[in-house]
């Protein structure tokens, strides 16, 4: 092994072998055979996508998503900003605290919040019961199954992913700017939106591109909380795929989508690196000139200054008497956001409790039956254990083919170590319900259709780049000297990683793992079309029965998954905590 790491070549294709032949293998070839497929091979029939077209239901579905993705979009990143804002201005330990509350709904299954907004916004529902208890209503509002629902739903899902993307871009702006144009006779609202506001717009611009791109083919919140006039195209393409068995239809609306989200890309690549929407700590942002299109955004700018100066000064007048050194409205209104994001956790944690046979809230009294009810519902028991296995291996050949493939990109002196790094993205990119399909067609043809290799290899896929997100970072803030040092006193290529390397990046290492788990332990789409005859995974069960009953059990099941999903997060932040207590008392010594 050292003589073979010794050769850069020989070193570089072992290292990549396992990244490009998952990427190449279990997504280039199939989307080829679904791009193949929709055009019914060798006959070249584009008559599937003039469907999609001249068919009134097909196009007013594909502007329906594009539609709603938007409006996502815009309200997750107007109600993310703040909050955003107020993270890179507070203490650690604040910091710390209000991430967790933060990273606990991010990390919660999609399934569960979806769930919980259910039993908030059914008929007998929270927000009903309370209108009518009150006199404001006569009778419960229709806000199950409507596109409201739909939208809060699914803002419910972005909120945190917009906070956590603009975060990780606004962090690296320095306040001392804002605060000079201040002390140079600025007013706070003009130091904001000239000088401080333009410096986030790259990172804003991130959390938008990413949550339009994932929102466009979300499939769970928009089937459980919209009716039959709010269906998107990820639902077409299920029912198309599933239901009607109309494949060649499927194939072309999945291209369909697929054409969108490319379009999307290359529109954003027009202002911003697109490595920066996954990783903007690891964007080379230096490198990219500005184009005709940034000359053109600074002449409309100049254009717009009388309408900017008149949208300032109201602006100034409005919110003089908020402008407090210690951001006391943005502590409201972060709390109030927190309690949005966290308000559902806590009802489906009550509703756990409850005496009742029914879900009611609030519930009429306490009891465990609910849990002893799980303790024995075999069903449950099988399709967790089966769940954790799955999510097990996935993310440890996830987290092995991940890391290897981003010592690859990191270290690696390609010219083409941009376009590489993207393709090792390229599944975050691609619609969920689009791999879910390629696999589908792919697997069938390869004879691993329903088998658990089949699912783990579905699950690996989507679950490699969130760790060579995690893994590329921390190898681009990790000091090689270290790894010189061991090798000048004797240590080999092996045992510089397991004692040297390896050692240092645990906590990315273990970041990354868990990001790879519960990515596998969520999916659903994947699964649904992989799975074949196995044990149910829990999303699966989970899906099943809120499909056709809404009982205790599941707010008692949900209750146990957020409850593990809290000790994960707590556990790795000890780790992290000990980890740099640990590196500055080494620095110290």
């Amino acid at each position: 092994m050292n003589i073979l790491l010794a050769n850069r070549w020989i070193r570089g294709s072992i290292i990549a072998g396992p990244l490009v032949a998952l990427l190449v293998g279990f997504l280039v070839i199939p989307l080829s055979f679904v791009l193949w497929g929709s055009v019914e091979g060798t006959k070249l029939n584009f008559g599937h996508y003039a469907r999609i077209i001249s068919n009134e239901t097909n196009l007013r579905i594909l502007l329906y998503t594009l539609k709603i993705g938007l409006i996502v979009t815009v309200v997750s990143l107007a109600a993310g900003y703040p909050v955003a804002y107020l993270l890179t201005k507070i203490r650690p330990r604040a910091l710390s605290i209000v991430t967790i509350f933060i990273l606990v709904p991010l990390f919660t299954a999609f399934l569960i919040r979806t769930y919980a907004w259910i039993i908030i916004l059914g008929r007998e529902g929270i927000i009903n019961n309370t209108l009518v208890r009150l006199g404001i209503a006569s009778e419960p509002l229709p806000l199950l199954n409507t596109t409201f629902a739909v939208v809060i739903g699914m803002t419910h899902v972005f909120i945190p992913m917009a906070i956590f993307t603009m975060f990780s871009s606004m962090t690296r702006i320095d306040h001392d700017f804002a605060r000079a144009a201040q002390i140079l006779g600025a007013k706070p609202v003009q130091a904001f939106l000239r000088v401080y506001f333009p410096m986030s717009l790259p990172g804003v611009f991130s959390a938008g591109i990413l949550i339009f791109i994932v929102a466009i083919g979300f499939y769970i919140t928009p089937a459980l909380l919209g009716g039959p006039s709010d269906t998107m195209i990820s639902q077409l393409i299920v029912t198309q795929m599933t239901t009607l068995l109309n494949f060649e239809l499927s194939y072309a609306s999945s291209i369909v989508l697929l054409l969108v989200t490319i379009a999307t890309l290359f529109l954003a690549s027009l202002f911003i690196p697109l490595e920066m929407i996954w990783s903007p700590a690891i964007a080379e942002l230096s490198n990219q000139p500005p184009g005709a299109r940034s000359r053109a955004l600074k002449g409309a700018k100049r254009f717009l200054q009388p309408l900017l100066i008149a949208v300032e000064t109201l602006v100034h007048a409005t919110t003089k008497p908020l402008l407090t050194h210690k951001s006391r409205w943005l502590w409201a209104y972060t709390v109030v956001v927190l309690v949005f994001l966290t308000a559902p956790l806590i009802v489906v944690v009550i509703l756990s409790f409850s005496s009742s046979s029914f879900v009611v809230f609030p519930p009429p009294g306490f009891s465990l039956r609910w849990w002893e009810k799980l303790a024995n519902a075999t069903d449950w028991q099988a399709s967790f254990l089966f769940s954790t296995k799955l999510g097990l291996t996935s993310a440890l050949l996830a987290t092995i083919i991940g890391t290897m493939g981003a010592f690859w990109l990191v270290r690696t002196t390609l010219p083409i170590k941009r376009a590489l790094f993207l393709f090792s993205l390229s599944p975050l990119m691609v619609p969920v319900v689009i791999v879910a399909t390629s696999l589908y067609v792919f697997e069938a043809r390869i004879h691993v259709l329903g088998s658990f290799i089949g699912l783990v290899l579905g699950h690996v896929l989507l679950s490699v780049p969130y760790v060579i997100v995690v893994m590329a970072a921390a190898l681009r803030g990790f000091d090689q000297s270290l790894e010189r040092a061991a090798a000048v006193h004797g240590a080999r290529p092996t045992q510089v990683l397991r004692l040297v390397t390896l050692p240092i990046l645990k906590p990315a290492l273990l970041t990354a793992g868990l990001l790879a788990f519960l990515t596998s332990f969520d999916e659903l789409l994947v699964s649904i079309f992989l799975l074949g005859r196995q044990t149910p995974t829990l999303p699966m069960k989970f899906w099943g029965d809120i499909k056709y009953q809404v009982d205790p059990l599941l707010s008692t099941a949900s209750t146990f998954i957020v409850a593990l999903v809290i000790v994960s997060i707590l556990t790795v932040q000890w780790i992290r905590v000990r980890h740099e207590i640990r590196t500055s008392t080494s620095a110290r010594k």
